[in-house]
């Protein structure tokens, strides 16, 4: 591992952005967070506090009262290990045991072409600084670092119930300074899969056509604005082929995470030599008109077509067909939105991954609801879509939503120290994101949560960046509230 650059020493706070460099120097993409998840647990040793690494890799560090807050509730501050890892083509980054490449850019810090793990680094680095503190005045803390919260929330999920003491709860994975979360999505992943059947051919060429440049996104925080899916376009590009011109489908792949919106997206086709030229013309003229449609909200897109060599095997015409009407028919973005505020997302479904396997062409459509009602419903009508075709289902990955409790003192302590410290209201809002508080919630149905966080953009993409004077603000907001609930 390199040694760190020590890049961020000058900023403040200094121990929050000392811990940030020291765990971006660690790999720990969701399931690779035993060297991260050690780190954690050696600080709260050296610190002397009590400590705690269970089976699944959450830490849990503890720190007693200071003087005069013996008698007080207990107070947790969570946040997860785990970072959504994304690079651009053409980064060589290898998540496995490279350290995040920092930079700074005015008021932003961000990585060099990767994702930087601001979501959710910040808050495990705010945590260890409140931890070492010996000037703070606070109740009993436990830190919780969980762990796989980008995949499917094990960490969460797998935490022993009666574990935690405290009954207040400060999630720090929210991304909008000055505002307060109070309730959030519940969702689950339906995987499709359609049965592979190959033919031969003989003069057929191969065509790869590619769908690149999309911004993406957090598939919660961004799926109500105008972005495209790259899986989407390319297959209303493969339809339209399809309509003119006899392809074959050779192999397909987009996206990389189910969280995250796909912003590319590839198919290889095989092409008889004696429609090559009119699938130029064809291809040219849907090429155009694809990124005519969307450049105004995806400027950098492009759509590459790049032709091989002669193929023999090519899946079937039936395989195509079935691929093109479930993409077409599975939907993705908003599905509905809250009755009593219609600027708020209820339920949304992002159509994520496609990829080609051995035996089979897997498409997996993550869906979220603050209702689960609506989820029910919206997972139906999906199912309907399925159900016109030969693929089978699964479904797994189901986390709860946090429904709002309108009884919480924590949340009105919260906002009125907001407005005292800033001379402003802050907004309190049920969010359309996955958080880790809905499965809290349900383990420990007395516990009283909120979440908020530093600003934070394009999370899950190489473009997250955090901002430098947003973090101190929220630290420091972080230690009066630790300070007010005595």
């Amino acid at each position: 591992m390199e040694k760190p650059m020590n890049k961020l020493e000058n900023l403040e706070p200094k121990r929050v952005f000392y811990y940030f460099e020291q765990l971006s120097q660690i790999p720990r993409c969701s399931y690779n967070e035993e060297n991260v998840s050690n780190y954690i647990r050696e600080i709260g040793k050296k610190l002397g506090l009590e400590t705690v690494q269970d089976n699944v890799l959450n830490v849990i560090i503890r720190k007693p009262a200071t003087l005069g807050y013996e008698d007080s509730e207990g107070v947790i501050i969570q946040g997860h290990m785990d970072m959504v890892c994304e690079k651009e083509d053409t980064s060589s980054h290898d998540f496995n045991k490279d350290p995040i490449k920092l930079e700074i850019d005015g008021d932003y810090i961000h990585a060099d072409k990767t994702t930087l793990g601001a979501d959710n680094g910040i808050a495990v680095a705010m945590g260890l600084a409140i931890l070492e503190d010996t000037t703070l005045e606070h109740p009993s803390i436990e830190l919780l670092v969980t762990t796989s919260e980008e995949t499917e929330m094990d960490g969460a999920l797998g935490l022993s119930e009666g574990v935690l003491k405290g009954t207040r709860l400060l999630n720090i994975d929210s991304e909008e300074e000055g505002v307060l979360v109070t309730g959030s999505a519940g969702g689950e992943l339906i995987e499709v899969k359609i049965p592979i059947e190959y033919k031969e051919v003989s003069d057929s060429y191969e065509i790869e056509i590619e769908v690149r440049g999309l911004m993406g996104g957090h598939s919660g925080m961004e799926i109500h604005k105008p972005r495209g899916n790259s899986n989407k376009i390319l297959n209303s590009i493969l339809r339209e082929i399809k309509e003119t011109i006899d392809i074959k489908l050779i192999s397909i792949t987009g996206g990389t995470k189910d969280n995250a919106i796909p912003r590319q997206s590839r198919v290889k086709i095989g092409v008889d030599s004696e429609d090559l030229s009119k699938f130029n013309d064809k291809i040219e003229e849907i090429r155009k008109k694809i990124i005519d449609e969307n450049k105004l909200e995806e400027p950098d897109i492009s759509i590459g077509i790049t032709k091989g060599n002669l193929v023999s095997k090519v899946l079937s015409s039936k395989v195509l067909s079935s691929l093109i009407l479930l993409i077409d028919s599975i939907p993705t973005g908003v599905f509905t939105r809250l009755p009593q505020d219609k600027e708020i997302v209820e339920s949304s479904s992002n159509l994520a991954i496609i990829k080609t396997e051995e035996e089979q062409i897997i498409i997996q459509v993550s869906t979220r609801s603050s209702a689960e009602s609506v989820l029910l419903k919206l997972r139906q009508n999906i199912l309907e879509e399925i159900d016109k075709t030969n693929a089978s289902y699964s479904i797994s990955g189901n986390y709860p939503e946090w429904e709002y409790n309108p009884e919480s003192k924590l949340r009105d302590t919260a906002l009125a120290l907001y407005k005292e410290v800033f001379g402003k209201e802050m907004e309190s809002t049920v969010i359309h994101a996955g958080l880790e508080c809905g499965v809290f919630a349900k383990k420990y149905p007395e516990l009283d949560i909120i979440s908020f966080g530093p600003n934070m953009y394009d999370v899950h993409t190489p473009k997250e960046r955090l901002s430098i004077s947003s973090t101190k603000r929220t630290y420091e907001y972080l230690k009066e509230l630790l300070k007010r609930l005595n």
